[in-house]
C-alpha cells in the first residue's frame, strides 16, 4: 500500500486542496445538461425538419388537369394522322386550334400558382392511351369530349365553365368536319328554347341568302339552308317558320349582301352559344347547346368563318 495511498475513490486535488478547475467546468456542464434533460430536451436528437407548406388546390384545378390531360391525347392523336398524312390540311387546321386550347388550359393552370409537376403528372396518365392513326378515329374521339364532365361543369366556376363549354363545342365541330356526325340531344333540355330561338332566324335569313345568290354561291346557301333546315326540325320538332318579330339586320338586295348576311347571322349564332346554356346551367343544357353550335360552327366553315379554340367565349 505504499504505492497509491489515495486509492481508486480518492478526490483529486490542487496545490491548495481544491478541485482543479478543468473539473468544476466540466462538472457544471453536466449539471446544467441534467438540468434541460430533466425539463424535457432531448438532446440525443436532430432538430426535426420544420413542416412543408401544404399548397392549396387552384380553382377548378382537378377539372383543368382532366381537360388538360385529354387534350394533350387528342394533340397527339392529330399528330398521328397528320404523320401519315402530311397534307390533310383540315387536320392540321383542327390540331392548331387544339394546340391553342392546350395553351391556354395550361396558362390558366400555372398562372393560379398549380406546379408544372403536378400538370405534367396528369398528362403522363393519358399517354398510354391506343395511337390514333386515321381520320375515322380522330373523329370518334373528337365526338367524345367531355365523357362523365358535363355534370362536372356545372359546379365550376364561371369563367372556367364558359372557357370548357366552348372549347367541347369546337371538338365537336372538328368531328362533324372530319365527317362523324353529332346529333343533338334527344330529350330536351331548359336551354332548348333559347336554341330554337337561335336556330329559327338562321333558316329565315338563309332563304333570304339563296334568293339574292346566284351561280356557286347560290348552290352554297341552298346546301347550308338544308342542313339549318334539318337542324332546326331535330331541336323543335316542327317545320321551320319565321321567327315573329325577327327582321333581316340590313336591306339585302345583292349577292353581296347575301354574302354578308350569311356570314353575319352565322358569326352571332356561334358566338351566342354561350349565353344560350343560361346563367346556371344544367349538364343537359350545356351538353344541348355544345351539340347544336358544333353543327352551327362546322356549317359556319363554309362561309369561311374558322373554327376558333373557345367560341364566344373569352380566353
Amino acid at each position: 500500500m505504499d504505492g497509491d495511498t489515495r486509492g481508486r475513490g480518492a478526490r483529486v486535488m490542487d496545490g491548495l486542496g481544491r478541485p482543479p478547475r478543468r473539473l468544476l467546468v466540466l462538472g457544471g456542464g453536466a449539471a446544467a445538461l441534467a438540468l434541460l434533460a430533466d425539463h424535457g430536451l432531448r438532446l440525443d436528437l436532430p432538430r426535426p425538419p420544420a413542416p412543408a407548406p401544404t399548397r392549396r388546390p387552384a380553382p377548378d384545378e382537378k377539372l383543368l388537369l382532366g381537360a388538360v390531360a385529354e387534350l394533350d391525347r387528342v394533340v397527339r392523336a392529330e399528330g398521328e394522322v397528320l404523320a401519315a398524312s402530311a397534307d390533310d390540311a383540315l387536320v392540321r387546321r383542327v390540331r392548331t386550334v387544339s394546340r391553342d386550347q392546350l395553351r391556354v388550359l395550361r396558362g390558366r393552370l400555372t398562372n393560379s400558382g398549380v406546379p408544372t409537376s403536378v400538370i405534367e403528372g396528369a398528362v403522363a396518365a393519358t399517354r398510354a392511351s391506343s395511337p390514333v392513326r386515321t381520320r375515322s378515329a380522330l373523329a370518334s374521339l373528337l365526338a367524345e369530349p367531355a365523357a362523365g364532365q358535363w355534370s362536372a361543369l356545372t359546379t365550376a366556376t364561371e369563367g372556367a365553365r364558359a372557357l370548357l363549354a366552348a372549347a367541347y363545342s369546337e371538338r365537336l365541330a372538328a368531328a362533324v368536319l372530319l365527317g362523324h356526325p353529332v346529333d343533338t340531344v334527344t330529350a330536351p333540355s331548359p336551354a332548348r328554347p333559347a336554341v330554337v330561338a337561335r336556330t329559327q332566324p338562321l333558316v329565315y335569313a338563309f332563304e333570304v341568302v339563296a334568293a339574292q345568290s346566284s351561280g356557286s354561291q347560290r348552290r352554297r346557301a341552298e346546301e347550308t339552308l338544308a342542313e339549318l333546315s334539318r337542324l332546326d326540325l331535330a331541336v323543335s320538332g316542327t317545320g321551320s317558320t319565321t321567327p315573329p318579330g325577327w327582321a333581316l339586320p340590313f336591306p339585302v338586295t345583292t349577292a353581296a349582301d347575301a354574302r354578308r348576311l350569311a356570314t353575319e347571322v352565322l358569326r352571332s349564332a356561334v358566338d351566342g352559344a354561350v349565353a344560350a346554356a343560361g346563367a346556371v346551367p344544367t349538364a343537359r343544357s350545356l351538353e344541348d347547346v355544345a351539340r347544336w353550335s358544333a353543327n352551327v360552327q362546322a356549317l359556319a366553315v363554309d362561309w369561311d368563318i374558322p373554327l376558333t379554340a373557345f367560341p364566344g367565349a373569352s380566353a
